[in-house]
């Protein structure tokens, strides 16, 4: 494999820096959910109850991101993302302090919305700076390494949250995280890459990225593949409870991530010359596959073994995601297109989080399981229907 593509992408000007701080902003994306979740657990809350309120947070930045990128791409990276990171540090203690202090499901809900509403928008803001940061030959390259940092987050951050709730307490992981938003926003925002380049002109209209067919298409099957997202990290928590190890969360969902850093790796460390609206076809498809035999594991280390096969597709599948929002999103709208994106990946986990936690208290832990191939299934459903719009030519603007 061609890893000294990677190596490119990192040295060339102003680009260290932000993608460390981007690092750092991408954190608590992997730490936080895991930790609320074994903290609302180890304070007595119900599945039902820490489903409602991680849901609360998705729901909350699927109301908000879009048009805070928008904001972005309208009033310049710095002001934004320096406030929302302020705002969501004192958000997420709060959020911490309330569950220690047994508060009710529906303060938990509120706070968590808050949280939500004002996570800084870092990632979207990261994407839409690479075709600015690194030159065309580059580009997919530089996407393979976001879809691959942000997967190595997704392996580090599950055993981070584990190893505090077992040596500690889950708390200690989400105070850390709070701290983590604080420093990144203002790291990011600061860098002069991030506030040197200037943005396009943005046709002000109220779809904004929106009207794009294509960008359409991409939000919808995101969303629904998202939900199995969600849905996974409640339900691989109940499924180690019900095998004995609670603990075992984290390490299933390190090698989950594992998985797709090892696809992310090799799918962009080539070239490809099938058109990225294909590819993503093909991707969705495997991605469904590998999700369907979740159900089945009898044990830990069987359902570590298919987590691993399961994640194979997931970068692959982002890299070449970013790559369609980047020739798809109209002009001057490209960290809002990106924000999109992540709303339709955190609603649906928030969603898929809300199921699956309602399926392990009333139904299984099996069912639970299952929505994760499920809804795979549904967003290719999604994504073959609307698979028209996601070339170039096509899906621009409608």
């Amino acid at each position: 494999m061609r890893l000294r593509r990677y190596l490119e992408v990192l040295r060339m000007p102003g680009v260290a820096r932000v993608v460390l701080f981007a690092t750092i902003g991408r954190f608590p994306f992997a730490i936080v959910p895991l930790s609320i979740v074994l903290l609302m657990r180890e304070e007595g809350y119900h599945y039902g109850q820490i489903g409602a309120a991680i849901g609360a947070e998705g729901i909350a930045i699927g109301l908000t991101a879009g048009f805070v990128g928008r904001l972005v791409d309208r009033a310049g990276r710095r002001r934004v993302i320096l406030v929302t990171g302020a705002v969501s540090a004192v958000a997420l203690s709060a959020w911490a302090a309330a569950i220690l202090g047994h508060a009710s499901v529906g303060l938990l809900v509120a706070v968590a919305a808050i949280q939500g509403a004002t996570i800084p928008p870092i990632s979207a803001s990261m994407r839409s700076l690479w075709p600015r940061l690194v030159p065309e030959r580059a580009l997919e390259a530089a996407y393979a390494f976001d879809a691959i940092q942000l997967e190595l987050v997704f392996v580090v951050g599950p055993l981070i949250a584990a190893g505090f709730a077992t040596a500690l307490t889950p708390a200690v992981g989400v105070f850390m995280c709070a701290g983590l938003y604080a420093t990144a926003a203002a790291g990011f925002a600061t860098a002069p890459a991030a506030r040197a380049v200037a943005e396009e002109t943005a046709e002000r209209t109220r779809a904004g990225a929106l009207r794009s067919p294509g960008i359409r298409t991409l939000v919808l099957a995101s969303l629904v593949t998202a939900i199995s997202f969600g849905a996974l990290e409640v339900a691989l928590t109940a499924f180690a409870e019900e095998e004995g190890s609670r603990g075992a969360v984290g390490p299933l969902i390190t090698v989950w991530a594992m998985g797709s850093v090892i696809g992310g790796l090799w799918y962009g460390a080539r070239s490809w010359t099938a058109p990225a609206e294909r590819r993503f076809l093909v991707l969705m498809a495997l991605l469904a596959a590998g999700s369907a035999p979740l159900p089945f594991a009898p044990s830990i280390a069987v359902m570590g073994i298919l987590l691993v096969f399961t994640g194979l597709a997931l970068a692959p599948l982002a890299t070449t995601e970013y790559s369609l929002v980047s020739s798809l999103a109209p002009p001057g709208t490209l960290t809002e297109a990106y924000s999109w994106q992540i709303v339709a990946n955190v609603l649906g986990a928030g969603a898929g989080s809300l199921i699956a936690g309602v399926l392990t208290e009333e139904a299984s832990v099996e069912w639970a399981l299952a929505t994760a191939g499920i809804a795979c299934t549904l967003g290719l459903a999604v994504a073959v229907a609307g698979r028209h719009t996601l070339r170039a030519t096509a899906g621009a603007v409608s």
